[in-house]
């Protein structure tokens, strides 16, 4: 086989090794694109907790004034009752002041679960999205060590020749 014969099978087999390059570099790019995605998601999910934890320390501060404002009520209303003030209006009061902090709290820790949950959801999907990263610059590795093999092995096929 002579030297024209070598240097066109090696251009063959060149233009054979060239797709599997563009996907390697597809590849490397997809997890690039990803890894980057993986990062967004993970900002959102912590603004997104952010808010829903800013909402509940400003709903539990506006319940608060409510709470307040309902025991004036409570107190103004008992004051014109005819319980005795000693023992019915105040266990009535401190009745009335438990299931409002109950309700205070009950509502802020629902919230903050709320937050949590985003918060853990959206790492969770970050952690995936870099997963599908690694796997695709795996992909990329294996393309581009295919095209290597492939370029040495029409080489030696076409020097053995």
């Amino acid at each position: 086989m002579g030297f024209t014969s070598i240097l066109a099978t090696t251009a063959a087999t060149a233009a054979a090794v060239v797709p599997k390059l563009i996907q390697a570099q597809a590849y490397n790019s997809q997890g690039k694109a990803l890894q980057a995605t993986a990062k967004q998601q993970e900002i959102l999910a912590d603004k997104q907790a952010e808010d829903i934890v800013s909402t509940a320390s400003a709903n539990q501060q506006r319940a608060s004034r409510n709470a307040h404002a309902r025991m004036a009520a409570a107190r103004a209303a008992a004051t014109g009752s005819n319980l005795v003030a000693d023992g019915s209006i105040a266990m009535r009061e401190r009745d009335l002041a438990t299931r409002l902090q109950d309700e205070i709290t009950a509502n802020a820790n629902e919230l903050l679960t709320s937050a949590n949950n985003v918060r853990q959801q959206g790492h969770l999907n970050a952690w995936q999205t870099r997963q599908s990263a690694r796997q695709s610059r795996a992909q990329a590795i294996g393309s581009g060590t295919s095209a290597i093999g492939s370029l040495f092995s029409g080489i030696a096929g076409a020097l053995n020749s």
